[in-house]
């Protein structure tokens, strides 16, 4: 952030200023990361209390701290409610000086593909700048935004919503001017309810655009024409509507789609022309996310090659299907960053796809509600269905999934169990048959919420030998 007078930072924040004014350059809630010039931020959670590390933050070189209650050390301090919606306010503020065009991302799978498209795409038109890992709620968001560099042509921040209102808040913040929603599935339906509740809270990403603003729409998805119909509303709004999809009328689709093991290519039509795309991330479902991210690239204005360019240059972010070589010509797909049903189906599509013998590796999915067994179960089936040669499981809900695969799929109590069966297994391939009798590879996915740590098996893999990462 550039340097601001913490006198500034607290009218902002609608606090109270105790103490001489001083220069902040940086706002930090962990004193670990804290540098020298900071703002320190007390932050209260379930377990924790920041205040209780005021007094490490200043011996760090904070100059500054912002509190809920005033604290007995030497140090200017400004007094708030809430240091949350503090942090809140004070991002908002700065966010109303910038000039940047603001892209708005969410959904329930593929948000950070997509930011990451965007990224690539925007990038090639000017300076742009997106929330970096998974700083998307209501802390890192606001962090984020007060991070940003402040001569960026495009701010694209992904937005992630755990309950109702979250999206509200967030776009609050970092007001936007381009916004899509890539697709409503089943995900925290412990606090949302049902997928009408997950599409109105991610919805109000539309309702934060101004008249002249653009709300991009998947087309393809359920509840498309519901967004366009009773959030989005362009003919009383003043917005404007820029449609996606594969399959469903829209303005920006692809036609002569090729999907592969490890990408696709296709010709992307829009209304500026077409335009042949060579894109690095397998899967159907990544080629509509490169669809959004064109879309979105035509509502910033980026010329139709600059876009293909962009497109061309993009890669996997890691733990979402990155490929990795093993021993014996066996690929070990990473997609273990985080899972709901519906990027699990995504997953196993892509992995079927991929015309090789196909091992998935399932961790359990948080956040499903009463819905959670049956939902795990249907995953499982799909797996059967799509030809995937075993599953192995990890977790009590995954178990559902291995009893609805059959006879060959498998559940684990623990990491180290399922790492040491998979790695028996396939230890016990032969070398000759590492490619299959019709020269097919195995490609092993492993997959799996963040809470199941699937990462683990992932590394534990890795570690069996000298892997490398697959062209």
């Amino acid at each position: 952030m550039k340097r601001t007078p913490l006198s500034l930072l607290a009218h902002w924040a609608g606090g109270e200023l105790h103490g001489p004014d001083a220069a902040v350059d940086a706002i930090v809630h962990d004193t670990r990361a804290l540098q020298p010039g900071s703002l320190y931020l007390a932050l209260r959670g379930e377990r924790f209390d920041g205040h209780d590390f005021a007094a490490d933050a200043l011996a760090r070189g904070a100059v500054a701290l912002l509190v809920e209650r005033l604290l007995d050390v030497d140090a200017p301090q400004v007094l708030v409610e809430n240091s949350e919606l503090a942090l809140a306010r004070i991002a908002a503020g700065m966010q109303r000086g910038r000039d940047a065009k603001v892209v708005a991302i969410t959904g329930s799978n593929g948000k950070t593909s997509v930011k990451t498209l965007v990224l690539s795409v925007l990038r090639q038109a000017g300076h742009a700048y997106a929330n970096p890992g998974n700083r998307n709620n209501e802390i890192g968001l606001p962090l984020a935004v007060i991070d940003a560099p402040e001569d960026a042509d495009f701010a694209i921040y992904e937005m992630g919503a755990g309950k109702p209102g979250d999206i509200a808040y967030l776009t609050d913040i970092a007001r936007p001017d381009v916004s899509v929603v890539n697709n409503i599935a089943p995900a925290h339906l412990e606090r949302m309810g049902d997928l009408l509740g997950v599409a109105t809270t991610k919805g109000a990403i539309y309702a934060a655009l101004p008249a002249g603003a653009t709300a991009v729409v998947n087309a393809d998805d359920a509840f498309g024409a519901w967004f366009e119909q009773q959030v989005v509303r362009a003919a009383e709004t003043g917005r404007r509507l820029l449609r996606f999809g594969l399959d469903a009328s829209a303005e920006v689709t692809a036609r002569e789609v090729q999907v592969g093991a490890d990408g696709s290519r296709f010709v992307l039509a829009t209304p500026q022309g077409e335009a042949a795309i060579e894109l690095a991330l397998p899967g159907r479902h990544n080629v509509r996310n490169a669809l959004a991210a064109a879309a979105i690239g035509l509502a910033c204005g980026v010329p139709l090659a600059a876009i293909a360019e962009g497109l061309a240059q993009a890669r996997p972010v890691a733990g979402r299907q990155v490929a990795h070589g093993l021993a014996g010509g066996v690929v070990l797909v990473d997609d273990s960053y985080n899972a709901n049903p519906g990027s699990v189906a995504a997953a196993i599509d892509a992995l079927a796809a991929s015309g090789d013998e196909a091992w998935l590796v399932l961790g359990d999915m948080r956040e499903l509600g009463p819905e959670a067994a049956a939902l795990h179960a249907d995953a499982g089936l799909r797996a059967r269905q799509a030809g995937i040669a075993r599953l192995y499981a990890l977790g009590e809900l995954s178990a559902h999934a291995a009893r609805a695969f059959g006879a060959e799929g498998r559940h684990f109590d623990s990491h180290q169990a399922l790492a040491a069966a998979i790695a028996a297994d396939l230890a016990a391939r032969a070398p000759a048959d590492a490619a299959g009798a019709e020269g097919r590879r195995l490609r092993v996915l492993v997959k799996g919420s963040r809470g199941s740590a699937m990462d683990r098996i992932v590394n534990a893999l890795l570690a069996q030998g000298d892997a490398t990462h697959a062209a």
